[in-house]
């Protein structure tokens, strides 16, 4: 059976041109499950016929309609063709297109910018953002018809264009919808590494994550911060997009590094109310807490010992948990004796000490990190009592969505400054849902949000 799939081109309502795209031919026997539908291959070239017949009635009306001058009306002369080239996600197209000039006004044309369409640019950049670039290459060339625009170079190149775009919409063009003022904010801070191509030079890339929470709306961001780059403007974009003002009252949460803590000052030049994330401090006793619980029990001593030590960490969580921060060294002095007590036994137990003494190093390591954060440390009881957040939990998460699961982890990548935080822009626009409005231009986008709204409907 054989199937012919033609275009008609309607103007005013009246079909002006009917024109032949492709034939396929398929079997009408079904003797297996291959015969069913379309294959690839015939679906690619479908569309890059039905792309070659669009884009060349589209040139072909734009240049009867560029004959007359647009300043003066006249009639202008033909100067010369010039043949273009565009990659677009159904294939590389290649058109001859007019060039005119008016007697009275001069040479007249519109410069088409660009050697690929931004939805084009849009769907490689997408892609990147979760996939490695040689294997963006090789999707594109197994699903859509294209052979131009899809190296390993090119995507990158291409990426790094999205990126720009979605720079300047995040700080130099205005939001469709302008925020409320805050009256209060939320910022979780938290630093990310990943390899550096120059290991000579430094064998790390520092990569700030962060999190604006406001009630239930979050936002998250993320940039490579060094000397040459900084990343104050990118947290003060984020926070004035929350609806962040010179009145609104800022927690920062962070891990104890006064270094996140300035960088806030620094990109709001205000006070801010800096508090230790608890995350830290718990995973700390809960460390206390394994190694006591691998204790060994052979002697009758150190079961009574082993005892004391689990009830007095249990103590030492709940103090810390309501900001009681002389309770280390309160635990530091009734822990002593009990661990103390793994010293005496009988010679074929030499190694019941090792556990012990990796306790004691834990606990006088939490009671310097305790003193050192003495001042940022809150009763976190009663933040979480009045629904503030205690914990950067979200912050930690967004460390594995925007950066491990695409640069680190398994993907065994070194990193350029330059290319991680461009990427880093790009993954975080999708994965927050911000791409399509960021990166395409706004009539693209303002359709494709009134189609979601349709369907949505």
């Amino acid at each position: 059976m054989v199937w012919v799939v033609k275009l008609e081109e309607v103007l005013d309502g009246k079909v002006v041109s009917r024109r032949k795209v492709m034939t396929i031919d398929r079997p009408t026997v079904i003797s297996n499950i291959e015969d069913v539908g379309l294959r690839v291959a015939d679906g690619k070239a479908l569309l890059s016929c039905i792309q070659q017949v669009l884009v060349a009635s589209q040139f072909e009306h734009d240049a009867e309609r560029r004959v007359a001058c647009p300043v003066c009306a006249r009639r202008q002369q033909l100067k010369d063709y010039r043949t273009r080239t565009f990659d677009t996600v159904y294939g590389r197209v290649t058109v001859r297109r007019p060039r005119f000039r008016c007697e009275r006004c001069g040479p007249s044309s519109v410069k088409l910018a660009g050697q690929s369409t931004p939805e084009f640019d849009a769907v490689r950049a997408k892609l990147a953002a979760h996939l490695p670039y040689r294997v963006v290459s090789e999707v594109l060339r197994e699903l859509l018809p294209v052979d131009g625009g899809i190296t390993p170079t090119t995507i990158r190149n291409r990426t790094f264009a999205v990126a720009e775009r979605i720079g300047q919409a995040w700080t130099a063009s205005s939001p469709a919808i302008v925020p409320l003022a805050a009256e209060t904010l939320t910022c979780g801070l938290d630093t990310a590494f990943i390899r550096s191509t120059t290991p000579q030079k430094n064998r790390h890339h520092s990569v700030l994550v962060g999190v604006v929470e406001k009630g239930r709306r979050r936002r998250a961001f993320a940039g490579i911060q060094s000397e040459s780059r900084s990343v104050t403007r990118l947290i003060r974009t984020h926070l004035e997009s929350m609806g962040y003002t010179d009145s609104t009252m800022l927690t920062v949460l962070t891990d104890g590094d006064e270094g996140l803590r300035n960088l806030v000052r620094k990109a709001t030049r205000a006070t801010i109310d800096p508090v230790l994330d608890w995350f830290h401090i718990a995973m700390r006793i809960q460390h206390m807490r394994q190694t006591a619980k691998g204790l060994k029990t052979r002697v009758r001593t150190h079961v009574e010992a082993k005892r004391a030590i689990q009830e007095e960490l249990e103590r030492l969580h709940w103090r810390l948990w309501h900001g009681r921060t002389d309770s280390v060294n309160q635990s530091l002095s009734t822990l002593a004796h009990s661990i103390r007590r793994f010293r005496y036994h009988r010679k074929r137990h030499r190694r019941m000490t090792e556990a012990p003494r990796s306790l004691w190093v834990m606990l006088h390591e939490l009671q310097r990190y305790v003193k050192n954060n003495d001042v940022v440390i809150t009763n976190y009881h009663r933040r979480q009592r009045d629904g503030l957040r205690a914990a950067t939990s979200l912050v930690e998460s967004s460390v594995n969505s925007l950066v491990n699961h695409r640069m680190n982890k398994r993907r065994q990548m070194r990193w350029s400054e330059h290319g991680a935080h461009q990427l880093l822009q790009v993954r975080t626009a999708v994965l927050t849902g911000e791409f399509e409005r960021l990166s395409l231009p706004s009539e693209r986008a303002g359709v494709r949000d009134r189609i979601e709204l349709a369907m949505a409907a």
